[in-house]
């Protein structure tokens, strides 16, 4: 009777620590997708927001390039010649290198982002894997206790009692 009762046991314990290992696995699995899915949200608001800032650069730059213009034009200077032009040369080009800038920041924050949804992603996958190793080992381990239960069980003792033997 406490043989079969060592084997109940045994598995029992087992099927408690596979169930555990299982839940345990699918929750870390559940947590690196939500890592996943925020940093997906991070990247695409990334990109978004460099897109809106290169836009208001863009806009503030046209509005100044305006100006030189006309202060050019008020001055009685001819902008598109000489000195002026090279000026506004200038300007214009700063102004495209720091909009690209904006936007090149924007796309670096998003990779950077969308690299960390990726090792998440795998993160979960190889938690799910280890908690499927984990349960099959902890049922494995429990059918090897029942097993040698049982083995005790069915196993004659051979302990003598009185024989006089020392």
């Amino acid at each position: 009777m406490a043989a079969a009762a060592a084997i109940v046991v045994a598995l029992v314990a087992a099927g408690v620590a596979a169930y555990s290992a299982k839940t345990a696995a699918d929750q870390q699995a559940a947590a690196s997708r939500r890592q996943a899915r925020q940093a997906e949200n991070q990247a695409e608001y990334a990109k978004q927001a460099a897109a809106a800032d290169a836009r208001t650069k863009e806009r503030q730059y046209e509005r100044q390039l305006g100006m030189m213009r006309a202060r050019f034009g008020a001055s009685g200077v001819i902008p598109s010649e000489g000195t002026p032009l090279l000026v506004m040369m200038q300007a214009e080009e700063e102004a495209a290198l720091d909009i690209a800038r904006v936007r090149h920041g924007g796309a670096a924050a998003a990779h950077g982002l969308s690299i960390e949804a990726t090792e998440a992603r795998l993160r979960g996958k190889q938690a799910k894997r280890q908690g499927q190793l984990a349960m099959y080992g902890a049922i494995l381990q429990g059918v090897s206790g029942a097993t040698s239960s049982y083995a005790n069980y069915k196993t004659p003792s051979t302990t003598t009692y009185g024989t006089g033997d020392p």
